[in-house]
C-alpha cells in the first residue's frame, strides 16, 4: 500500500471518534468531556490517537465550534489531550497527576483577558447602580418591577425605549417597541419570527457567533457575505440573492464582530435598497452603535418597512444592564411577541427600569461618555505599542482585530499568548460555514479586571511575540 494511501487510512481511524452526548448530562462542553475521558477508559481511544478537529466535531455534533473549542480546553486542562501546532489535538496517557501542569490551573487567577467583549467598569458604576436599585426598592415604581405582564414589557418601559431609539434616528410609537433580555436575546426572537428550516440567511462572512449558533438551532441555511472596511460589500449581496432566494440578512453595521468595520450612510442605503428590491428582511444588530460619538443613520432609516432593529445597554454602558429594545414592522409585532413569550415570557423588569430611569436623567449618556474616554486612551496605547502591525480599530470600539505577521498563524498564536497568561480569541468562532481562516485574532479592549496599566502590560506582551517566531510545540504547556 502506498504512503498515500496508509496515511488517509490512519487519518480516517484517528478522526472517526464521534461522542453520543444523549448518555450524559450537564453543559454540552462538559458532555464532550466527559464522553472523551471514558473513551480514553474503555479503550475506545489510545494514547497518541488524533482527535477530529474543532470544526469538523462541531459540524458532526450539530452544535457550535465554540462549545467544542471549551470542550478541548477543559479536556486539556484535565490532562487527556495535548494539542500540536500544525498536526491537530491527540489523546493523552489518563495520570492523576497530569492536570495541574497545566495553564489553566497554573495562572488562571493572573490571566490577562482580552478575549471578552464587555464594557470597562469603575467604582462610579457600582455606586449608581445601588443608588438606582434603592431607589427602585422604594418608590412606586417596585410595583412595575413586579408585575408579570404584557410579554413586550410595561407601559414605562417601553416610552423609555422609544426615546431612545428616538435619539438614534428611529421614530417609532411606544406600542411598537419590544423590551427584552439584551441584543443577543432581541436577535433570537427576531430570527425565530421570520426563518424557517432551510431557509437562507445571509451575514457577514465574519459574524458574531450568535449569529451562526441561532441559524443551526433554527435550521437555516447561513450565507457568509464578502466584507471591507465598511462591511458587507453589497455586489456579494446581491450575487448571493441571484444565487438563491435569500430569506434574512442578519448584519451589524457599526463596528461588526469581530472585524470592526464601520459602514457608511451610502453603503446602508445600497444594502437596504438590494434588500428592497430582492425582498429581503433585515435583522439590524446596533448593540455597539451607542459607543460612537457620530454615528450613522441606522438601517432601518432606509428601509423601516424590512428592518428589525435590535440595540442594547450591555455593551455601552455595562455587561449587568441587559435590557434591550427591538422594533419592527407592525404587522410582525404580534409574532415578535409570540416568539418573546417563549424565551422567558417578559424581559427583566428590574434592568429594565433601571435603564428607563437612567436613560431619562442623564445617567446613561455619563456613563457612554466616561466609556469613550477610557476606550479612546486604550485606542491610542493600541495604536502605539502595535505600530507598524495591521490592525483595524476605531476610538469607541470594545475591540480590535489584529492581523498576524508571516508566519504566524492563529491558533499558535492564541496558544502561546496564553501559556504567557494572554487570553486571546481566535478567528475560527466567528467564521460562517467552511470559508477559509483569516491570520487574524480579536482583541477585546474593555473588560471590569484590568486597569489602563494592566491593558498596556498585555499588549506589550502580544507585541513582544510578534516579534518573534512560533514555538515548534505551541500546544504543550
Amino acid at each position: 500500500m502506498s504512503t498515500i494511501a496508509m496515511t488517509q487510512i490512519e487519518y480516517y481511524i484517528m478522526t472517526i471518534w464521534h461522542p453520543k452526548l444523549g448518555d450524559f448530562t450537564g453543559p454540552r462542553y462538559k458532555a464532550i468531556v466527559e464522553a472523551l475521558e471514558k473513551s480514553i477508559r474503555s479503550r475506545q481511544l489510545q494514547p497518541g490517537q488524533q482527535l477530529p478537529t474543532q470544526r469538523d466535531l462541531a459540524d458532526r455534533l450539530g452544535i457550535s465550534v465554540q462549545t467544542v473549542s471549551r470542550a478541548y480546553a477543559e479536556a486539556e486542562r484535565r490532562g487527556l489531550t495535548s494539542g500540536e501546532v500544525g498536526r491537530g489535538t491527540f489523546v493523552q496517557y489518563l495520570t492523576t497527576d497530569r492536570s495541574g501542569n497545566f495553564i489553566a490551573d497554573r495562572r488562571e487567577a493572573s490571566q490577562l483577558d482580552f478575549s471578552n467583549i464587555m464594557p470597562v467598569v469603575s467604582d462610579v458604576h457600582v455606586d449608581t447602580l445601588k443608588q438606582a436599585m434603592i431607589e427602585c426598592a422604594s418608590d412606586k415604581a417596585i410595583a412595575r418591577i413586579l408585575e408579570y405582564r404584557p410579554t413586550e414589557g410595561t407601559v414605562p418601559h417601553r416610552e423609555a425605549g422609544s426615546a431612545w431609539l428616538e435619539r438614534s434616528g428611529i421614530k417609532v410609537d411606544p406600542s411598537d417597541v419590544i423590551v427584552t433580555n439584551g441584543a443577543a436575546h432581541g436577535i433570537w426572537t427576531a430570527m425565530a419570527s421570520l426563518a424557517e428550516p432551510g431557509d437562507v440567511v445571509c451575514s457577514e462572512e465574519l459574524v458574531d457567533t450568535s449569529i451562526i449558533t441561532n441559524a443551526a438551532i433554527l435550521k437555516t441555511r447561513l450565507r457568509g457575505l464578502a466584507l471591507d472596511e465598511e462591511g458587507i460589500i453589497p455586489e456579494a449581496f446581491e450575487e448571493a440573492c441571484k444565487r438563491e432566494p435569500v430569506k434574512l440578512l442578519c448584519v451589524t453595521p457599526c463596528l461588526n464582530d469581530p472585524t470592526v468595520s464601520l459602514m457608511g450612510e451610502p453603503r446602508r442605503e445600497a444594502i437596504a435598497e438590494l434588500a428592497r428590491r430582492y425582498d429581503v428582511a433585515i435583522i439590524e444588530d446596533d448593540v455597539f452603535g451607542p459607543l460612537l460619538a457620530d454615528r450613522p443613520k441606522p438601517l432601518w432609516c432606509y428601509a423601516p418597512e424590512r428592518t428589525y432593529y435590535v440595540t442594547s445597554f450591555s455593551k455601552a454602558v455595562t455587561a449587568s444592564l441587559r435590557t434591550g429594545y427591538l422594533t419592527g414592522p407592525a404587522p410582525m409585532l404580534p409574532r415578535l411577541i409570540s416568539r418573546l413569550r417563549t424565551t422567558g415570557w417578559m424581559a427583566n423588569t428590574w434592568p429594565a427600569e433601571v435603564a428607563a430611569r437612567w436613560s431619562s436623567d442623564g445617567t446613561t449618556d455619563r456613563l457612554i461618555a466616561w466609556q469613550r474616554k477610557v476606550l479612546s486612551r486604550r485606542h491610542a496605547a493600541l495604536k502605539d505599542i502595535l505600530e507598524g502591525h495591521d490592525v483595524a480599530a476605531h476610538p469607541n470600539a470594545l475591540h480590535a482585530w489584529l492581523s498576524l505577521p508571516q508566519p504566524w498563524r492563529s491558533q499558535p498564536f492564541v496558544e502561546q499568548a496564553r501559556s504567557r497568561g494572554i487570553l486571546l480569541t481566535p478567528p475560527d468562532p466567528f467564521i460562517v460555514g467552511r470559508a477559509s481562516e483569516p491570520h487574524a485574532i480579536r482583541l477585546a479592549l474593555g473588560d471590569t479586571n484590568r486597569d489602563d496599566a494592566d491593558f498596556a502590560y498585555g499588549l506589550e506582551q502580544i507585541a513582544a511575540m510578534l516579534r518573534e517566531a512560533p514555538e515548534p510545540m505551541a500546544g504543550h504547556f
